[in-house]
């Protein structure tokens, strides 16, 4: 069952991605940055430990010299720009820092693209594809940055954390920051949902520290 899910919204986001694939990529508006207080690798692993967050992370390093295909095919891994043997490494690591923390992790959702699947994978081992985690600029862009602002601000399941597989772009239209590849931005939904507050920013070599320090 879960398999034909994933299958048919990866099937809506073909037709999304050939849609736009002619056209001019359109960048998201512009907004200010969102201040992100600076937090330590134990107060950061203790609010994992606790759940109730939700995870934002950007893919991990991907292979630059070959980038997107003019004409995507989501299904197709070779028509995209996928994990580079750093970018897995990351992922690993990510997934290695969590069991030893003890962050328990509840519902992942992934943008479609091999990329962002690889890394939910390889950090979570497993996720739902979700075509509103597709790029800032794909088509019907702005219902999908609504989408991605209320998963942001919807408290996990008790004692869990949510995490969000997407792409850079996606947060720098909703809070107009930039994630390096495989940083994670930790966000605190309000308890009765409806916005969010960001905790902290993770990058990918700094998982170790915050495993460590917890």
């Amino acid at each position: 069952m879960v398999r034909q899910i994933q299958r048919a919204m990866v099937v809506g986001a073909m037709a999304m991605l050939a849609a736009c694939s002619s056209a001019r990529r359109a960048e998201p508006p512009g907004v200010a940055p969102v201040a992100i207080p600076p937090a330590n690798a134990a107060q950061l692993a203790a609010a994992l430990r606790q759940g109730g967050l939700v995870l934002f992370v950007r893919h991990a390093a991907t292979d630059t010299a070959h980038d997107d295909a003019a004409r995507i095919v989501i299904e197709d891994c070779a028509t995209q720009r996928n994990l580079s043997p750093l970018g897995r490494a990351q992922a690993e690591g990510i997934a290695h820092a969590i069991a030893r923390l003890g962050v328990p992790i509840g519902e992942v959702r992934s943008s479609p693209f091999c990329r962002c699947a690889d890394t939910a994978r390889l950090a979570f081992g497993y996720m739902l594809l979700d075509n509103d985690l597709l790029p800032a600029h794909s088509s019907n862009a702005q219902r999908h940055l609504a989408a991605v602002r209320r998963l942001l601000g919807t408290p996990p399941i008790p004692g869990r954390n949510a995490v969000l597989v997407g792409h850079a772009d996606t947060l720098k239209a909703i809070l107009g920051i930039e994630l390096e590849e495989g940083e994670t931005l930790i966000v605190r939904p309000a308890p009765a949902g409806g916005s969010f507050a960001p905790l902290g920013r993770i990058r990918a070599e700094q998982w170790t520290a915050v495993a460590n320090g917890g």
